[in-house]
């Protein structure tokens, strides 16, 4: 456990939390919610990483980008495409946005429900919050807990070893019902990004791409096994 948390802190976020806009995946599902709605809106980017998510949006003129992101190591690459760079919520208390971003941060959190509260006074009247955390219920820790008795953390994914809660589906629709004065438009579900581990022939071929619709669309309808992630858009009233 120690060894993972001090090898994962020598990397950088903008090195460690890569930019996935693969079908099916968190990244893709709030970049489908973000295009053609960000003309002249302010975002907020919690957690920017390397700032995919801004580079992929800077080009449709918003208003304002703002990114929020701890690691000081990666404020030089979020500048490129960010208005703004800060290392907390802080500095930016009096500002409102239309669209703010929460993907796989509130895991990371000791309070994610109070965090999340907070930033619901940063939301303009009917702006939205995208958040995704990890389930924990997902089928690549339910068997092996189940049929060895065992968990393992990781250095990155669902059981990765920086993460201080874990979410299950009847938790992630708990935490976002806490919030006052919104509701939930939209509640969807992630895939595997096995992209990402697959050799190249094996994932980019016509095979493997039509398959993905059908795993997005198992995802959502049994998310409690097989959702990687639960996805949840929270709107403003």
């Amino acid at each position: 456990m120690l060894s993972i948390l001090k090898n994962t802190a020598d990397v950088p976020a903008h090195e460690r939390y890569h930019f996935k806009p693969l079908r099916g995946s968190s990244h893709w599902w709030a970049l489908g919610n973000l295009r053609g709605h960000v003309t002249g809106k302010r975002i907020l980017d919690i957690g920017a990483g390397g700032g995919g998510i801004g580079r992929a949006i800077k080009g449709e003129g918003p208003q304002q980008l703002v990114a929020v992101e701890l690691d000081t190591r990666s404020h030089g690459v979020l500048q490129e495409s960010y208005d703004l760079v800060t290392t907390d919520v802080l500095p930016i208390l009096e500002m409102r946005f239309d669209w703010i971003l929460l993907l796989d941060v509130l895991e990371h959190l000791p309070r994610p429900l109070q965090y999340l509260q907070d930033l619901r006074s940063l939301l303009t009247p009917g702006g939205s919050i995208l958040v995704s955390v990890p389930n924990v219920a997902h089928w690549s820790v339910r068997f092996p807990l189940f049929f060895l008795g065992s968990f393992e953390y990781q250095a990155l994914g669902i059981m990765d070893g920086t993460h201080l809660h874990f979410f299950s589906r009847k938790g992630f629709l708990r935490l976002c019902n806490c919030l006052k004065d919104t509701k939930i438009t939209e509640l969807s579900a992630s895939i595997e990004p096995f992209e990402l581990v697959l050799p190249r022939w094996a994932a980019d071929n016509a095979l493997y791409r039509a398959l993905l619709p059908v795993r997005h669309q198992l995802a959502r309808t049994l998310p409690g096994l097989l959702a990687y992630q639960h996805l949840a858009v929270i709107r403003a009233s």
